[in-house]
């Protein structure tokens, strides 16, 4: 079967020479309609900078749709033809596992029922968002449902659901979807800004009520003037110590910095405000419950058209020509890539 690999070299190659794997009593065996490049994650496990994967070479990939072909005999939550999402190819004696997800089969677990019998499955805890979605539901819509949920669910971890106002700094990706999510989660006023003029057209559809575009000055300055220290929650999602900063400065006293980037600085240094009241929490890495919990909004959202997953995925490829998607997220040209494996 074909697979993604990166190797020792932290270069990324196609193999058709994986296994396909087998299935315990407690798992179901998927084959994968598609999966989405994860601008951060993704490209730091390339780089060799996520510390959860220590093992190289390694099955690439987490944002992943397919359907379950084999199921597992003490199986419960799980059926053949079931859409799922989270797949991912275990991995071997001789290659690891960096999720596993651009793999054409991959295993989900069945948590509820190991739990449920006491069973001493490894890595049980992956089954806690590897979830079944609406069998009409498009697998690249699926597939998207990751980004979605994680945010969502960092969201709910902050408590900005509902919330009067949202600076969200960035235009990636992530930060598009939190202005979906935090629109779904009913914040009235969400202002973003980025670096690039289209993606911030994207972020209004998604229904930002502002769009401020940081390389014009005068943007800046009058987003200044309005929002200063009139932030209730401001979400940075590139993450370094500028833009922790920059954040600072619109919340009001007693607010909140949400830190979802992943490119930190080794030390957190920011100036200190004149307000003694104020927070800094980091949501980097999501809670597997919280993400669970975010799946049933999350997927009605998609299916009654009040999120619109379609206007993330801006480049559509086959899993052979993945060295296209890459070059595409590496120059910004993408928002979300998705890889086909049929």
């Amino acid at each position: 079967m074909k697979a993604l690999i990166v190797t020792k070299e932290h270069q990324v190659v196609l193999s058709d020479e994986l296994p396909i794997p087998r299935i315990g009593d407690y798992e179901a065996l998927v084959k994968n309609d598609c999966c989405m490049i994860c601008n951060g994650t993704d490209l730091g496990v390339i780089e060799g900078a996520v510390r959860e994967v220590e093992r190289y070479p390694a099955v690439l990939g987490h944002e992943v749709a397919g359907r379950v072909v084999a199921v597992g005999e003490k199986v419960t939550s799980y059926k053949i033809g079931d859409l799922v999402v989270r797949a991912g190819h275990p991995g071997t004696d001789a290659i690891g596992s960096a999720w596993g997800g651009f793999a054409e089969y991959g295993v989900v677990k069945d948590y509820p029922a190991i739990t449920r019998d006491g069973a001493g499955v490894k890595d049980a805890s992956l089954g806690i968002t590897q979830q079944v979605c609406p069998g009409d539901m498009r697998p690249e819509d699926a597939s998207m449902l990751i980004t979605l949920k994680e945010t969502y669910s960092a969201i709910t971890r902050i408590g900005a659901g509902g919330c009067r106002r949202m600076v969200i700094l960035g235009d990636g990706p992530v930060a598009l979807a939190f202005v979906s999510c935090a629109r779904l989660q009913g914040v009235e006023e969400i202002y973003l800004f980025g670096n690039h003029r289209e993606k911030l057209k994207t972020g209004l559809k998604l229904g930002a009520v502002s769009a401020v575009f940081n390389k014009d000055s005068g943007e800046v300055k009058a987003a200044r003037q309005r929002l200063e220290k009139r932030v209730d929650f401001c979400i940075d999602t590139i993450g370094c110590n500028a833009t922790i900063a920059q954040c600072i400065d619109y919340i009001h006293e007693d607010g909140t910095v949400a830190v979802y980037g992943l490119k930190n600085d080794s030390r957190l240094e920011v100036p200190f405000p004149e307000f003694r009241n104020f927070t800094i929490q980091y949501v980097q890495w999501p809670l597997p419950m919280q993400e669970a919990l975010a799946h049933e909004p999350v997927v009605e959202a998609i299916m009654s058209g009040k999120v619109s997953a379609q206007e993330f995925i801006t480049h559509r490829f086959s899993l052979e020509e993945f060295q296209k998607g890459f070059q595409a997220v590496r120059s910004r040209e993408a928002l979300k890539v998705v890889l086909y494996f049929h």
